[in-house]
């Protein structure tokens, strides 16, 4: 008997000393068990030990004893019976938060995502662990839900800032993003507190080699592989650095280190990369392709086999095979803009615009200065109508292609449907500053000042495409409709008479010049301009009628009647002729109107005058009309 006892006092000794409140007052004894855990979980691992002990002893059958099973049993590697066991913890008490995190943290390490991330999320609610936090960043890493992931492995760190693989596993995020600097950063943060961290000496490998810097590359795997010399994986990629600088007898010593079986000689597969490259310049794909799955097959760790690979099932329109080739590039030697890019064009092609959006974005993050990334962006925005990001992305191209004229004006279009033109017409006169010669600039620029009823510069602007283009008609008609408005008469003589020029035989040119001419009241020009175009074409109607009407202005009524009656038979449909007609008849008739006496006698007469005077304005109405 004096040995149990003995056990119990120095248990008893233990309780007292270690530290913590266990002491069992007036609560529920499971209750105050799962609070003695719940205030361990920061502590020591032996002080740990020691109240999961106590609180076995004290709820031995309630969810302290079954959680502190399921403690040990996941400890001595049983994970299946710890996970029962933690089950039962939580039908007994739900609310048990560190049986929830532990539970979580076990149905990461088995895959199951979802299960996981609802018990870490229960956990953290109460009890906020690193370990628990931590758990949810690899589950949102994993599914590529980056904004979580970086926040719960911050909230990780604010407990544990000293924790490398914490800072390690928020550098794989930062680097999946293409935030290079930020994830070198916390890979420096991770051997701050352990120099020998291999995976975060992996990780900056990986950024070195995305960014060419192929000796720094080369450090830090040695320095991973000093740390852990068995690790294969580490000795691998130093074998395929060792490979791609063409040392060849180091590379063939890390293959050997890493398990990985002697390669073929390297004239093999790269003339099977040879021949694929000679069937891709004869459109041969299938062919090409073939010489490019044979090298794999020898050599399957190189990338630039894949790269070929992935570009002839893109020549060919397997676009899904393509993007395997292409992932599996970025897998060997990490992503590049022009990867990303190629992908996107694939998903372009393919009609999916959010994930070619995607791997535009990827390639301008990489490398801010791939023009063509953004070019694609900025298309696929203002195709979108998103004028702000498509703005956003022609400035940023522009800072590349400075002298690219064809990026200011496609700037300048989308800012032009902005209230304020100030900026477009910024942006238009840069272009024409580089380009003087350009129509289409000067064109747009003057359109711009038109919708803006800036006349005077749309002006300017339209008469300088005449100057360097004389017969744009386009330019020619918006002139005459600017003259027109502004009553600008003698202009707009010039610029009819520079058109009859160009066109000698064109009717309708000598016709609008004569409206013109007649509208000033200078008939003998007006009837010159008619004649000649009825000279050209002898049934324009609108012409001959405007001949017949200049006729009856200048008292020639017999020449005004047979150029009305040929308009009326060349444009049966056409009014005026007939009122003319009309009007030549009332004037020429020596018989004078009778009217009958009576009621209204004297109205009809005054209403003949007033239908007379109607006629009379209708006429010239019509008149103007056509003018």
């Amino acid at each position: 008997m004096k040995r149990p006892l003995t056990i119990i006092s120095v248990g008893i000794l233990c309780l007292l000393n270690c530290g913590f409140n266990w002491s069992f007052g007036n609560k529920d004894k499971c209750t105050e068990a799962r609070e003695m855990i719940e205030e361990a979980s920061t502590a020591s691992d032996t002080d740990k030990t020691r109240a999961e002990t106590s609180a076995s002893l004290a709820c031995p059958e309630g969810p302290a004893g079954h959680y502190v099973r399921g403690r040990r049993l996941e400890n001595s590697g049983n994970r299946d019976a710890a996970i029962n066991e933690y089950r039962e913890t939580l039908r007994i008490d739900p609310s048990f938060a560190m049986a929830s995190g532990n539970l979580g943290l076990l149905y990461l390490e088995k895959g199951m995502l979802d299960d996981a991330a609802v018990e870490l999320t229960q956990a953290v609610k109460t009890n906020p662990l690193p370990q628990y936090q931590s758990g949810l960043g690899k589950i949102f890493s994993e599914r590529q839900i980056y904004s979580l992931a970086q926040y719960h492995f911050a909230e990780a760190l604010k407990a544990a800032p000293g924790d490398p693989q914490i800072h390690t596993d928020l550098a794989k995020v930062y680097a999946r993003q293409g935030q290079l600097e930020n994830a070198e950063t916390e890979y420096k943060r991770a051997l701050f507190s352990a120099p020998t961290a291999e995976a975060a000496r992996v990780g900056l490998a990986e950024i070195a080699i995305t960014r060419n810097q192929t000796d720094k590359a080369l450090e830090e795997l040695k320095k991973a592989a000093a740390a852990n010399p068995k690790n294969k994986d580490t000795h691998k990629r130093l074998a395929e650095l060792y490979e791609k600088l063409g040392d060849k007898k180091s590379a063939d010593y890390e293959y050997l280190l890493s398990g990985v079986p002697p390669k073929p000689a390297p004239d093999l597969y790269l003339e099977h990369l040879k021949k694929g490259d000679a069937f891709m310049a004869e459109r041969r794909f299938e062919k090409a392709l073939a010489e490019f799955q044979s090298a794999i097959k020898l050599n399957p760790e190189w990338p630039d086999s894949y790269q070929k690979l992935g570009e002839a099932y893109a020549a060919s329109e397997r676009t899904d095979e393509a993007i395997t080739a292409f992932r599996e590039v970025a897998r060997l030697k990490g992503g590049s803009a022009p990867l990303f890019y190629n992908i996107g064009q694939i998903y372009e092609k393919k009609g999916l615009i959010d994930e070619a959006v995607v791997e535009y974005r990827k390639a301008a993050k990489l490398a801010p200065d791939h023009a063509e990334s953004r070019y694609r962006l900025a298309e696929i925005y203002a195709n979108r109508g998103s004028a702000n990001q498509a703005i956003e992305q022609y400035r940023e191209l522009l800072k590349l292609r400075t002298d690219d004229v064809n990026v200011y004006l496609r700037l300048a279009k989308i800012l032009g449907n902005a209230k304020d033109p100030k900026e477009a017409i910024a942006v238009y006169t840069d272009a024409i500053k580089l380009q003087p010669d350009n129509i289409e600039a000067h064109r747009d620029l003057a359109q711009l000042y038109r919708k803006h009823n800036m006349a005077e510069e749309s002006e300017k602007q339209f008469k300088e495409i005449l100057r360097l283009k004389k017969d744009d008609s386009e330019a020619r008609n918006a002139l005459t409709s600017i003259y027109v408005k502004n009553k600008n008469y003698d202009d707009l003589i010039t610029l009819l008479k520079e058109n009859v020029e160009m066109n000698p035989n064109d009717a309708n040119s000598h016709y609008k010049l004569g409206l013109v001419y007649e509208f000033k009241k200078s008939y003998e020009d007006a009837l010159s301009s008619y004649k000649a175009a009825v000279a050209i074409k002898a049934d324009h109607a609108k012409a001959l009628n405007a001949l017949g009407r200049a006729y009856m202005k200048t008292g020639n009524i017999k020449e005004a009647k047979e150029a009305l009656e040929a308009a009326k038979k060349a444009d049966p449909a056409l009014e005026e002729p007939t009122v003319l007609l009309s009007n030549i008849r009332d004037e020429l008739s020596s018989e004078p109107r009778k009217y009958k006496k009576g009621k209204g006698s004297k109205g009809k007469k005054g209403k003949s005058k007033k239908a007379k005077g109607k006629s009379k304005a209708k006429t010239q109405k019509k008149a103007k009309k056509q003018q």
